[in-house]
């Protein structure tokens, strides 16, 4: 009866299969026990694989959430940057009035680009949430499914 243990999953053999070996070897095995055996192999493979889905997920959720703080970083060091460098040339410059047209054109087409990034990157992040709450994602080891409100 040896083979049975091979219903349970390796980590559980890992764990168990010694105690699991000296049981069946002193017990006299019936129809009953072959199918409590069976049962709770089930269940053990189950278990795991609702473990291995739970780490799955919050394996996803940590990436994501060190995207977001990443980019967040780099969105704040850039305005730290801009407002810092803004303040440090604007002391040494004349006012907007006695600046040429091309320069305001230029300070313009900047200022454009950098708020043009930041809607991109936050579009970009709320897409993503968006797109991870109404579809399931696919990885090389399975599906990660979300509860879904449609």
């Amino acid at each position: 009866m040896k083979w049975l243990i091979y219903m349970y999953p390796k980590k559980w053999r890992a764990r168990y299969e010694e105690e699991f070996l000296l049981i069946l070897e002193e017990r006299r095995f019936s129809l009953k026990d072959f199918v409590d055996i069976f049962v709770n192999a089930i269940d053990t493979r189950l278990l795991n694989l609702v473990e291995d889905v739970i780490v799955m997920n919050n394996k996803l959720r940590d990436v994501m959430l060190q995207s977001i703080f990443m980019r967040f970083l780099i969105i704040s060091s850039v305005i730290a940057l801009g407002a810092g460098g803004g303040f440090w040339i604007a002391s040494g410059t004349p006012a907007i009035e006695e600046l040429s047209p091309k320069m305001v054109l230029l300070i313009g087409i900047g200022l454009g680009a950098f708020v043009g990034y930041v809607l991109g990157v936050a579009r970009g992040i709320l897409r993503v949430v968006n797109v991870a709450q109404k579809e399931d994602i696919f990885f090389p080891t399975g599906t990660l499914k979300f509860d879904k409100e449609n």
